[in-house]
């Protein structure tokens, strides 16, 4: 999700924030006006404080819904997070932290509203800083793909390494790769047409169209997706769905392959 607000992130702040499952007994600090209703039980409190900002934010397809826009509202609070009274709980004291609320009022007819309820230790003194919050937990599936393109794409668990140090050596290696195939797959899916040189170089796009008879040219990022997931077993029937992982780490090690190839033949016989 995207927001006009940003400062640099630290990926230690990004973990410091986390959506509420549990429906938690919460004190708000002393001097704080009390919600109305329930005021000791979390969702409840933050459900019925006011909107204090609002703003039009583009949200994603997922789960065959198109990409649309919508108008959310935003609210936070500060409070006290209180232990569970009963079960295994490392924590036995209450945590000081601010609640943030962003909800969709009116959604579309048909359409659930959405509505994150999200739970933080640092500090809001602004709604440019609620909406910061969103914007931090919004990029979890961008995190999620990324692992994902480590894990299924490189395989990252299936190297046999048995050292921590080879373990920060083999992921030296792999990480570079699975940001590449993240940066593929994202702009292929993009609305906008965006170019295949964007994503990769010059060499490599003429290398998959050598490659894969199915096309003389490949302009665009979605077309070089594709190609690469073929050379590497993908069929792209009308029936099958989008490209896996899998099948773009086999294309994309093929096409790095030969243009490694290409290289060393340059160095042997320079023009």
């Amino acid at each position: 999700m995207c927001t006009p607000f940003g400062r640099r992130v630290k990926i230690s702040d990004m973990m410091r924030v986390l959506r509420v499952a549990q429906d938690r007994d919460v004190e708000k600090p002393e001097g704080e006006t009390e919600a109305v209703l329930d005021p000791e039980h979390l969702k409840t409190l933050v459900r019925h404080l006011p909107a204090v900002d609002a703003h039009a934010v583009s949200i994603p397809a997922q789960r065959q819904q198109p990409k649309r826009e919508a108008m959310l509202q935003i609210t936070f609070q500060h409070v006290r997070v209180q232990p569970p009274l009963h079960g295994a709980s490392l924590r036995k004291t209450e945590i000081c932290a601010w609640v943030v609320r962003v909800w969709e009022p009116q959604p579309p007819e048909g359409q659930e509203p959405l509505e994150w309820i999200l739970l933080t230790t640092l500090p809001i003194t602004c709604a440019s800083d609620a909406w910061e919050v969103v914007q931090w937990y919004g990029w979890r599936w961008l995190l999620e793909d990324f692992h994902k393109a480590l894990k299924t794409g490189c395989r990252m668990e299936h190297h046999n390494v048995q050292s921590m140090d080879a373990q920060w050596r083999l992921l030296a290696i792999l990480t570079p790769i699975a940001l590449r195939l993240l940066v593929i797959r994202r702009a292929a899916q993009q609305a906008i047409e965006i170019p295949a040189t964007a994503v990769v170089s010059q060499e490599a796009v003429q290398i998959v169209v050598l490659l894969d008879p199915r096309h003389r040219t490949i302009e665009t990022a979605k077309q070089l997706w594709r190609a690469i997931a073929r050379l590497g077993g993908y069929l792209d029937r009308k029936s099958d769905g989008p490209p896996g992982w899998q099948t773009l780490w086999k294309g994309w090690m093929r096409v790095m392959d030969v243009l490694e190839g290409v290289h060393l033949a340059t160095l042997l016989h320079p023009l």
